[in-house]
C-alpha cells in the first residue's frame, strides 16, 4: 500500500509538472488564434479561435518585418553555429581527452575559467571587434562569435573520457592511425548521442538568441527572429498580441520540430553515466 500510495503521488507531481511546463505554449498557440480585444475579454477565452490565418496573413504582409526572410536569415545563422560547435568543440575535446602534449592541463583549465565569466562583460570589446573587422549587417558577426564555447568542449571532453576507451585509441594508433583518423573513424561514430545533445542545445540558444543579433543586426534584411517579433506591431497606440504571438507558434515550430526527431540521441546523450558504475 505504501509503495501504491508514493507512486500514485510521484505521477500527480510529474503530471502537475506537465501541465505547468505545457500551459504556456497552449495559452501561447490560443491567443494566436484570436483578435486583439478576445485576448483582453473577461472571463479569459481559453479555447482556439478563428483568426489564425488572418493573422498569419498580417504577418507575411507586414509593412516593417519580411518575416519569412527573418526565419531565413535565422535559419543560416543557427545552423552554421550548430554545426561550427559540434565540428570545433568535439575536435577540441578528443585532443583533451585522449592525446596528450605539453600544456594540456593548464589550457583545460583555462578554458574552463572562461565560464566563470558572465558573457555581458564580453559585449563591448566583441562589438568594437566586429565594428573594426567592418561585421555589422553580416552574418559573420553572429556567426564567428558562437563558433565554439568553453561549455561545448568540456561536455565533449567529458564524454570523449566516458565513452571511448583509451585502449581502443591505443589500438588504432598501433595500426598506424593519425590523430585526425582516430577521431572520425572511432571517436565520431561514439560519440553520436553527444552530438544529438549538444547540437539541440546549441541550435535553440542561436535561433532564440536576441541580445547579441539586435546590436549587430540593425537593418530590416539582416534581422533574426526574436528581433522581428518585436517589430511586427504595425500599430502606434497598443500592441497587437494575438499577431506576436501568431509569430511565436511560426518561431517556435522549427525548434519543437528538431527536439521531436532527435529527442532519442539527446535523452541518450543527457542520461549516459547515470546507470554506469
Amino acid at each position: 500500500m505504501r509503495n501504491k500510495t508514493g507512486r500514485s503521488i510521484v505521477y500527480v507531481l510529474l503530471l502537475l509538472f506537465v501541465g505547468f511546463s505545457v500551459f504556456p505554449f497552449y495559452w501561447m498557440s490560443v491567443i494566436s488564434t484570436r483578435t486583439a480585444g478576445e485576448i483582453s475579454a473577461i472571463p479569459p477565452k481559453v479555447f482556439y479561435g478563428s483568426r489564425l490565418a488572418e493573422n498569419f496573413d498580417k504577418i507575411f504582409n507586414n509593412e516593417n518585418v519580411d518575416f519569412l526572410r527573418t526565419m531565413g536569415n535565422t535559419a543560416i545563422i543557427a545552423i552554421s553555429i550548430t554545426v561550427s560547435m559540434l565540428l570545433l568543440s568535439s575536435l577540441a575535446g578528443f585532443a583533451f581527452a585522449r592525446l596528450n602534449f605539453t600544456g594540456k592541463g593548464f589550457m583545460l583549465l583555462f578554458v574552463l575559467g572562461t565560464l566563470m565569466i558572465p558573457a555581458q562583460l564580453g559585449i563591448i570589446p566583441q562589438y568594437l571587434i566586429i565594428t573594426k573587422l567592418q561585421w555589422l549587417n553580416d552574418y559573420r558577426a553572429v556567426i564567428v562569435p558562437g563558433m565554439v564555447s568553453a561549455f561545448g568542449v568540456f561536455f565533449m571532453r567529458q564524454y570523449i573520457e566516458a565513452s571511448v576507451p583509451n585502449e581502443l585509441v591505443e589500438a588504432g594508433r598501433i595500426d598506424g592511425c593519425r590523430n585526425l583518423q582516430l577521431y572520425a573513424l572511432i571517436a565520431v561514430p561514439t560519440i553520436a548521442p553527444a552530438y544529438a545533445t549538444l547540437g539541440i542545445l546549441t541550435f535553440m540558444g542561436a535561433w532564440n538568441d536576441y541580445l547579441w543579433p539586435s546590436i549587430v543586426m540593425k537593418s530590416n534584411e539582416m534581422l533574426t527572429v526574436q528581433v522581428a517579433l518585436l517589430r511586427l506591431d504595425t500599430s502606434s497606440y497598443f500592441q497587437d498580441k494575438s499577431l506576436v504571438m501568431a509569430a511565436s507558434v511560426m518561431a517556435t515550430l522549427p525548434l519543437f520540430l528538431i527536439f521531436l526527431f532527435f529527442n532519442r540521441q539527446f535523452i541518450a546523450g543527457v542520461t549516459d553515466g547515470a546507470v554506469k558504475g
